[in-house]
């Protein structure tokens, strides 16, 4: 079965802190099958979730079943960069939150997948959601959060999803490079990198985001444009930065992007 997932940027939310925090309480909570371009601890405060992971594409494995687990409290689902997954209430009531990290926050050590976690990883879990929590207090319990993560006694609630697929590890290179300011490469450079035909990187792409390869790139081009100009960068510094020919080439693709 060919699943189509929705690539849904977070990456340029991190790249001040390197991490990047939401969470709610909507009921009914779904959201079908999607990415992100960084790796995402997901875990709920109240209530249960329902969750489904696949990290292949139809390329590379994707026609596998999902990995999948129910979660309530005391347990999270962390996940790689560019790994598609489904969430969905189980219950009535859901309250959870989703921690974006910078993929080079977590290191080999992680272990990826549903996990059963500890008092005092939902302890500090639970205070990095405090309403009151000081903004400048979020830092430190997000690196308590990763050291815990990385070296803590969590154990494995379920298996771990499968190596990235082909289209997945084209946005870990997109990824990366914006990471280390770095120009996007060219879908064609891509290609090659990862030892594939452009036109098999086009199909696999279709396939696990139903879009181009061109198309995923200008997304994150976008997404990463407006995180530099949140952060007070103007139009032509950000441009200059991503490495367009000029400000105007820019532009034009905020347009055509929507936020």
């Amino acid at each position: 079965m060919t699943i189509t997932v929705h690539l849904s940027p977070k990456l340029a939310l991190t790249v001040h802190h390197g991490f990047a925090l939401h969470h709610s309480g909507q009921p009914h909570y779904t959201r079908d099958w999607h990415a992100h371009d960084c790796a995402m601890l997901l875990w709920p405060l109240a209530g249960g979730l329902q969750a489904r992971w696949h990290a292949g594409d139809g390329a590379d494995g994707g026609d596998a079943a999902p990995a999948a687990a129910r979660l309530a409290r005391s347990t999270a689902l962390l996940l790689p960069t560019a790994t598609a997954h489904h969430t969905q209430a189980s219950t009535a009531r859901l309250h959870h939150g989703e921690l974006y990290l910078a993929p080079e926050l977590l290191g080999r050590q992680a272990r990826f997948g549903a996990l059963r976690i500890d008092g005092a990883l939902q302890a500090l879990l639970d205070a990095l959601v405090a309403p009151a929590l000081d903004a400048r207090s979020a830092e430190p319990l997000v690196d308590a959060i990763v050291r815990q993560i990385r070296f803590g006694p969590s154990r494995a609630l379920a298996q771990a999803p499968a190596p990235a697929g082909l289209a997945e590890r084209m946005v870990q290179r997109f990824a990366q490079a914006l990471e280390h300011e770095q120009a996007l490469p060219q879908i064609d450079a891509v290609a090659q990198a990862l030892g594939v035909s452009v036109r098999q990187l086009q199909r696999a792409c279709d396939q696990a985001f139903g879009a181009s390869p061109v198309d995923v790139r200008r997304r994150l081009l976008a997404a990463h444009a407006r995180a530099l100009m949140a952060q007070g960068c103007s139009l032509a510094q950000a441009s200059q930065a991503l490495g367009f020919a000029s400000s105007g080439h820019l532009g034009r693709l905020l347009r055509a992007i929507p936020a």
